[in-house]
């Protein structure tokens, strides 16, 4: 009797090793995400589960200005209604950008797949053989070559002065909204990309003695047989990806509570790169402290060829060259303005091409700020009264006066004085009109309560509506909904 037990006993061990195994949880798919936040952000990433997650290798060849890349996106259908196609947008195709991203071969779950060219070649639509339901998910993997241009004038995109500037260099997903998938383009004096948060992870093989900074910490680098060293870098949630290489690259880093905050340059402008330095840093943990906490373990500031002006991605912000010798001293402004763009675009989303006003205006407004707590209020009513009403003033003297809240490509000259300076003026008169604290609040409340999402100017100002507990719109008609009278540009302070 014993016999038997131990023998039926044993025979039920094996069973079970062999069955248990099998029955062990699966790896938590967010687990790879995790390291690119801070603490008290990564339980975030359980409110973003069905966003897109992509998984993208490039092997950059250098001397061909040749990129060839694959990647493979996670997709979950979170509509009401089924999908009968996907859509992705191809940005380096854009005029502006020069570039030639050609998609050469589309899988949809390892079954080939069409698709078809739209928007001027800076779309690919591809139709689905069965439609996916709403929370179901799918695996898109696409194989595609970058040809990227020599730069012969500031741009966001090619290569110029030993960089290679790479932002949105993949098939990226067309954002979605109520009339479908969105391909339209902005000009070429806006923002182009419109994107919804993704989760990343970047594989990027280069020659070795190449730097790369990224939209994302870089877990590692491995050493290559073939000379070559591949970069493995993190990200998410962001809203696109963005990449610069260098073998001139040189950097300074800093920590800001539990992210590390680090300025590319070349070695000729290591003091002015290290100003920048100062001022990202500076500016992360103040508007960390006024808003909401930065919810990145990385934050890199790079210098690009982009003339005098800067650029946003999450968690990287590009300077023109020029900005660190001829203009050095508009250095500080333009730094402590994309760091902005952190809240106000990279965490709380918004429509460039149909409302560039919106993430603008309020990180315009936000360096107000930055300048008043820093070096005092007589300096940021300077800044008020030189920066935005003098500019907004000109714009009206010359006829260029009219309504902000429209889309980019109702502007031309006056873009700059509309979309940045009087939407800048248009969050100061609020401030004025509610008061500091409630100002504040409303702010953090935007934060709280579209951190990931795509807000409008509609739910900006229903949110400060609700917030103040005051009808707010008289001033929001008046600065962004039509002219304002004559004498009403806000004096500071």
């Amino acid at each position: 009797m014993r016999r038997f037990t131990l023998t039926w006993g044993l025979a039920l061990l094996l069973i079970l090793g062999a069955v248990l195994p099998a029955c062990r949880p699966a790896p938590e798919p967010l687990a790879p995400y995790r390291p690119a936040l801070i603490s008290s952000a990564q339980d975030d990433l359980e409110l973003l589960a069905d966003q897109p997650r992509y998984d993208i290798t490039l092997t950059v060849h250098l001397d061909r200005l040749l990129i060839n890349g694959q990647e493979t996106v996670h997709y979950t259908n979170v509509t009401n209604a089924p999908l009968e196609d996907i859509v992705f947008r191809l940005y380096p195709n854009l005029p502006h950008y020069g570039g030639r991203l050609t998609v050469t071969a589309v899988r949809i779950g390892a079954e080939p797949a069409i698709a078809i060219s739209e928007a001027g070649e800076t779309a690919l639509r591809i139709p689905l053989t069965t439609p996916l339901r709403p929370d179901h998910e799918l695996e898109i993997e696409l194989e595609f070559a970058l040809e990227v241009q020599p730069v012969h004038e500031d741009t966001v995109f090619g290569a110029g002065q030993g960089i290679l500037s790479l932002p949105d260099c993949y098939p990226l997903l067309a954002a979605r909204d109520e009339s479908g998938w969105r391909t339209d383009a902005a000009p070429s004096h806006a923002d182009a990309v419109f994107s919804d948060v993704a989760l990343y992870t970047v594989e990027v093989t280069v020659p070795a003695g190449v730097i790369v900074a990224g939209s994302g910490i870089t877990a590692e680098q491995t050493a290559n047989e073939d000379s070559t060293h591949t970069w493995h870098l993190i990200g998410g949630p962001r809203r696109e990806f963005a990449l610069l290489l260098s073998t001139d690259f040189v950097s300074a880093s800093t920590p800001v509570g539990e992210t590390t905050v680090t300025s590319y340059y070349l070695p000729e402008h290591e003091e002015a790169g290290r100003a920048a330095l100062r001022y990202g840093a500076a500016a992360l943990r103040l508007y960390s402290d006024l808003f909401g906490p930065y919810p990145y373990r990385d934050f890199s500031i790079v210098a690009a060829p982009l003339g005098y002006r800067g650029m946003e991605y999450p968690g990287l912000t590009l300077l023109g060259l020029e900005l660190y010798d001829q203009w050095i001293n508009e250095l500080e402004f333009r730094v402590v303005h994309e760091v902005g763009h952190q809240w106000w675009y990279a965490q709380v989303g918004s429509d460039p091409i149909r409302e560039p006003w919106l993430d603008e205006g309020l990180t315009e407004y936000s360096t107000y700020e930055y300048y008043r707590l820093l070096y005092g209020q007589a300096r940021a009513d300077e800044l008020v009264q030189t920066r935005w009403r003098a500019a907004y003033i000109y714009a009206r003297e010359q006829g260029w006066d009219t309504v902000v809240g429209q889309p980019a490509s109702a502007f031309d000259r006056n873009y700059e004085a509309m979309v940045y300076a009087k939407a800048a003026l248009f969050f100061h008169a609020l401030r004025q009109q509610v008061g500091e604290e409630m100002y504040m609040e409303i702010l953090r409340r935007y934060l709280r309560a579209y951190r990931y999402r795509t807000a409008t100017g509609a739910d900006f100002l229903a949110l400060a509506e609700e917030v103040s507990g005051q009808d707010l719109h008289p001033l929001y008609t008046q600065w962004i909904g039509g002219h304002p009278p004559t004498d009403s540009a806000p004096a500071g302070g």
